[in-house]
């Protein structure tokens, strides 16, 4: 294949980009079937031969395409607000709905009785911690609770917090006019190096919040760049293989971590270039890469629930599957009803924010000097509440 331009390949209709996120999403949806049936997180796929597992690897290919794509948005738009919008109602809606969703069904499938279920304070406290992306480890009392991997809901979520910050760093670089190719291309290495000198020095042992921010947001802005430098990004399958080398020599290093998603990035633009038809006017028609991941997890615990000895070959196309089916309602019912709404919304926001910045209406002025001449303070005319 001959090298292209990444600029010749931004449309929908020109790449697979929508499909590689619907893949990806699949791939973490087995990543956790195969850990959940176990309860065993090291049972996942590349567990002790790659410092990411299966699932980490695509949610690097997530944050990669995600930068690549909402930048491209964001160019589209010109607009912060309308930007910001159209990322919340992206995420929200449908986490709403789903966190509500498994509420509801905890009532049937909790140990607990209805009452106890109902009335237990964890379950205000799981759809409250949830839907504000403080956490995805909240419990609903007696759900999963015999499960080999117990009592964990929906532990899937936990990624979206970061995607939301990525989404407000973008916009403040956007507003603050740092997303020209001169001030990017001082800007956004600067801040890989950072954020790549701080994995390498924190590498091994328990990734908390700080280094997790470091590689999303490594994954991100590499996103980000490729969109900025769209007119000078070659898209080549040499790059790629040299990429897949060099990850290979540093495989289960702490260098792999920023390799890693650098690479996979890259192969996810090589692979999106690939001509496949209908499958893409399919896909881009429904998006149901975000439904799969928000669905997936809760799928699985399920599955397991209600069969204990389902096979992991079972669980994993029953998860997909169940989960694909879940992730085309929830796109077609909420997801782009909800984008729908944007344009309304960006003009109510404006509207709010005009009203409350705007001076109250002042009385005209024979009006005030009247009413300054009554007074006997005309000296203070322009001091009167108009």
């Amino acid at each position: 294949m001959k090298p292209i331009l990444l600029k010749d390949i931004l449309e929908p209709r020109q790449n697979n980009f929508t499909l590689l996120r619907l893949l990806a999403a699949l791939a973490v949806v087995a990543s956790h079937a195969i850990f959940l049936k176990s309860g065993n997180k090291a049972d996942e796929v590349f567990a002790g031969s790659s410092v990411y597992v299966l699932g980490d690897h695509a949610v690097n290919v997530f944050f990669v395409l995600s930068g690549l794509t909402v930048a491209a948005s964001l160019d589209r738009s010109n607009d912060v607000v309308r930007f910001l919008i159209a990322r919340m109602l992206r995420i929200f809606p449908a986490l709403i709905v789903c966190t509500v969703a498994l509420v509801i069904f905890g009532v049937v499938i909790s140990d607990c009785s209805v009452l106890e279920y109902l009335t237990d304070t964890r379950v205000i406290t799981y759809a409250l911690k949830t839907m504000s992306l403080s956490t995805a480890s909240a419990e609903l009392p007696g759900v999963f609770a015999s499960n080999p991997y117990p009592s964990v809901v929906n532990a899937s979520l936990w990624t979206l917090k970061f995607e939301v910050v990525c989404y407000l760093l973008l916009a403040l670089l956007g507003a603050a006019g740092l997303l020209e190719k001169r001030k990017v291309s001082l800007l956004l290495p600067a801040v890989g190096i950072v954020a790549s000198a701080f994995l390498l020095y924190r590498s091994g042992g328990y990734a908390d919040s700080l280094e997790q921010l470091a590689r999303f947001w490594l994954c991100f802005s590499f996103g980000v760049g490729l969109f900025v430098f769209r007119d000078h990004v070659r898209i080549s399958i040499v790059t790629a293989l040299l990429l897949a080398a060099l990850t290979w020599l540093v495989l289960g290093a702490g260098a792999e971590r920023v390799v890693s998603p650098i690479a996979t990035g890259y192969a996810a633009l090589l692979l999106g270039c690939i001509p496949i038809g209908r499958l893409r006017e399919f896909t881009n028609r429904n998006d149901i890469s975000y439904g799969v991941y928000i669905f997936g997890w809760p799928t699985s615990q399920s599955l397991i629930h209600a069969y204990p000895t389902i096979t992991v070959g079972a669980l994993i196309v029953l998860s997909a599957v169940i989960a694909s089916a879940l992730a085309y309602l929830s796109w077609h019912w909420i997801e782009r009803p909800s984008l729908r709404t944007r344009d309304g919304l960006v003009r109510w926001c404006r509207a709010f924010v005009a009203f409350c910045v705007t001076d109250t209406p002042r009385r005209p002025a024979e009006n005030r000097n009247a009413a300054a001449d009554t007074k006997g303070t005309p000296g203070k005319v322009g001091d009167l509440p108009g």
